[in-house]
């Protein structure tokens, strides 16, 4: 009898225990506890969600705080605070866009201890994560398609019909601002590489093809007519340098500066517009060469860091006659005179898009929105909001492929560090 006893005793006194320590939210309808606060199942209200948790009910309370955590990999952060014991709910109207949210409340007494909420999660399985870090991409519209570019080497496939990474490779290099081609009827990628190699992969399958030695370190190419553009680590030794595909000779060389990136001017055969990466003031300079890549004529930049410009946010017109860069929507015009900046109050500028036919400027923003701008007169249109940090906008046609970042940057005078991808299509 006495060993019935002491087990019912022991059992007691460990539901007792389990109870105390093992917070889960209240389905006694208790309201309120003097110790402990209960954090209830969050209630979705459009896109927002309501927290609500039970009183802390004691006179030396002091505050709640409301913490968030935006993604897996993410850490608890502060979002509101509350300073009366009775509110007790918060509507969350900026809910990340994010697989799974979770959420906890903390309450500080006047001693100075902290009584801590359980965590709850809000899931949404249909968001998916990107876990790539690009600080390029390139969207093949033919195939449907994205390339993700990251500096450590990493290149990825992203189909956009499957919505995966269908191919990836290690490069074992940093890597460059990279382009697309049709060589001898295959689908190449042209990688320039920080070790004197420019690498040649089938864009399909990532296989690596061939090689094309500069001898020197590479941070971008352009393909034209058999022909690759690249730009070198030579500076002084004429750096843009331009080797034939066919045999890796070399066949030209001119340039003003190491390490630049520069892209095709439309309607031009062959013109490159250069924008600097590591020299400051940010320079640009304008090359003219034959249709066999042999170099023409180059002109010099006329403002030498006057005016804004940012070689990893550069968009040409469709029509080559301008161009648009940086964060402040620069537009110059091909000759290289600035013309106007775009109307942006305190906004920040991360990517654009130009349409011709619509004569439509969109604007990707460091918030959650896509600026719509005319053409024409670079006046305000109207203001396309996004689930997420825009980075990278492809026009699709009745639709934006917005590539975005599920957590904001402040980054503005510099290149932001992307990650947290997630793929989102909008309406014009």
């Amino acid at each position: 009898m006495r060993k019935i006893t002491f087990l019912l005793l022991t059992v007691s006194f460990l539901f007792a225990c389990k109870k105390n320590h093992d917070i889960t939210p209240s389905k006694d309808n208790k309201t309120s506890y003097t110790d402990k606060i209960v954090l209830n199942d969050p209630q979705v209200t459009g896109d927002s969600l309501k927290i609500s948790w039970s009183m802390l009910d004691t006179a030396v309370f002091a505050n709640y705080t409301l913490l968030r955590k935006d993604y897996s990999d993410g850490q608890m952060n502060s979002i509101k605070q509350l300073y009366q014991k009775n509110q007790t709910f918060v509507y969350d109207n900026a809910v990340p866009y994010s697989p799974t949210v979770q959420y906890q409340v903390v309450g500080s007494l006047a001693s100075g201890q902290t009584i801590s909420s359980n965590v709850i999660s809000y899931s949404r399985p249909n968001i998916q994560l990107l876990n790539v870090s690009p600080f390029d991409i390139i969207y093949s519209d033919n195939d449907q398609v994205l390339y993700f570019f990251e500096k450590s080497g990493k290149i990825s496939i992203y189909s956009i019909a499957q919505n995966t990474i269908i191919k990836s490779v290690n490069t074992m290099a940093t890597i460059g601002y990279c382009d697309l081609g049709t060589y001898n009827g295959r689908k190449e990628l042209y990688v320039p590489r920080n070790d004197g190699w420019v690498f040649i992969y089938d864009a399909t399958t990532l296989e690596k093809i061939d090689q094309i030695s500069t001898g020197l370190s590479n941070s971008c190419v352009v393909f034209n007519n058999n022909n690759l553009y690249v730009s070198t680590a030579a500076w002084t030794m004429r750096p843009l340098k331009v080797y034939s595909r066919i045999n890796g000779t070399k066949i030209s060389e001119n340039g003003d500066f190491e390490l630049t990136r520069f892209k095709h001017v439309p309607n031009t055969d062959f013109d490159l517009l250069e924008i600097t990466i590591n020299i400051g003031p940010t320079d640009q300079d304008y090359y003219h060469f034959s249709t066999s890549g042999v170099f023409l004529s180059h002109t010099n930049d006329l403002y030498h860091g006057d005016y804004p410009l940012d070689a990893s946010i550069f968009e040409f017109f469709p029509d080559g006659s301008k161009y648009i860069t940086s964060s402040s929507g620069a537009i110059y015009n091909k000759d290289m005179t600035y013309q106007i900046s775009l109307p942006r109050g305190n906004l920040s500028f991360t990517t654009f898009v130009l349409n011709q036919t619509e004569k439509l400027i969109y604007a990707g923003c460091q918030t959650k929105n896509i600026e719509v701008y005319s053409m024409t007169d670079y006046n305000h249109v109207r203001t396309i909001s996004t689930k997420a940090y825009p980075y990278k906008i492809f026009d699709m046609g009745n639709q934006l492929l917005c590539i975005s970042s599920a957590t904001g940057s402040n980054c503005i005078y510099c290149t932001p560090s992307i990650n947290n991808i997630v793929i989102e299509k909008v309406n014009k």
